[in-house]
């Protein structure tokens, strides 16, 4: 009998999750499910995402959005563009901080620097400080396992890794930008058990839907928008992946503040779907989205290079076609 059946009978849940030990989302996979599930690692995100729709995982946890790098497109592209019934049950944050590690077997002259993209993006100053070539891995652990066997590789992990490998810390901290968080969704079938919530204290509801116009025209994306803010639902994110086969065309990943069985959500569904628009359920789930590492204090800090009314000279001089008329 496979693991669902075990997990169905009374049996531990298994739990599929981006490995190998010590990934941020194996952090994410123990906050999320606690000791009383079986967690297994998997070699890859579409892997994770396939276990559960093949049953062979109850659960699946993987990467969505970082704070930093944005959306993990692997994660989302399959959950949107898969037959299956696969879609978000829960949803968790983990901070993310990295260390560098090196061999503990010796103390060999650097001569590569690794670590998953997302690691190293976040990372960009250090990497590019060392002046070494540069290494890709499946993951920040599988880059920090690589160097435990290999002295003179430098692997951008999390904190903590010498404690699972025979590594030594290089440098502490090395990420461009302290406080960032990853987002990370747990996976199951639609109409199957959901993972259990022993706090929700802190948590809030979430719907994410993927909208998929039948035509393409100035204004859709606003008429989309508009059905959920006359409503007085939230858009909390919104993302846009190209529809496989179809250039200039567009999916719009819409995340609302609101449980599915909503009254006003349903209105602005039905709506949308009047307007020709069809929609994908994606889920319907408990976050700590808008709780975790929220500092009301602090000022929002726009990108640089941002223009606001005080430059009015420069906006003029970008875009001359209306004046300073409003």
């Amino acid at each position: 009998m496979d693991d669902v059946d075990e997990g169905a009978r009374g049996g531990r849940p298994v739990i599929g999750f981006l490995g190998p030990e010590g990934t941020f989302t194996h952090q994410a996979a123990r906050l999320l499910h606690g000791t009383a599930a079986e967690l297994r690692a998997d070699g890859s995100v579409p892997a994770v995402i396939a276990g559960v729709a093949e049953r062979r995982y109850d659960f699946g946890v993987v990467p969505i959005e970082n704070t930093v790098e944005g959306i993990v497109t692997a994660s989302l592209d399959g959950i949107v563009f898969r037959a299956d019934p696969v879609q978000i049950m829960r949803e968790a944050s983990v901070r993310i901080s990295f260390d560098a590690y090196v061999s503990a077997a010796g103390d060999s002259p650097p001569t590569a620097i690794g670590s998953h993209p997302h690691g190293l993006a976040q990372c960009a100053r250090y990497v590019s400080r060392t002046g070494l070539p540069v290494e890709h891995f499946p993951s920040t652990a599988a880059a920090v396992r690589a160097a435990a066997g290999r002295p003179g590789l430098i692997a951008i992990g999390a904190q903590g890794l010498d404690e699972a490998y025979p590594v030594r810390v290089h440098d502490r901290a090395v990420e461009d930008h302290p406080g960032a968080y990853t987002r990370f969704v747990c996976l199951g079938l639609a109409g199957g058990p959901e993972p259990p919530v022993a706090d929700t204290s802190r948590l809030t509801w979430k719907t994410s839907v993927a909208l998929t116009p039948g035509w393409s025209r100035p204004g859709v994306l606003a008429e989309l928008c508009t059905q959920f803010a006359d409503r007085g639902i939230d858009i909390v994110s919104l993302a846009s992946r190209p529809l496989p086969g179809f250039a200039g065309r567009y999916v719009f990943v819409v995340t609302v503040d609101r449980e599915r069985r909503s009254a006003s959500l349903a209105r602005a569904i039905r709506s949308l779907m009047h307007q020709g628009i069809r929609v994908k359920h994606l889920g319907s789930y408990l976050s700590d989205h808008t709780t975790a590492g929220a500092d009301a204090g602090r000022a929002l800090v726009p990108p640089p290079g941002s223009l606001g009314l005080a430059h009015d000279d420069e906006i003029t001089q970008l875009f001359p076609g209306g004046g300073r008329t409003v």
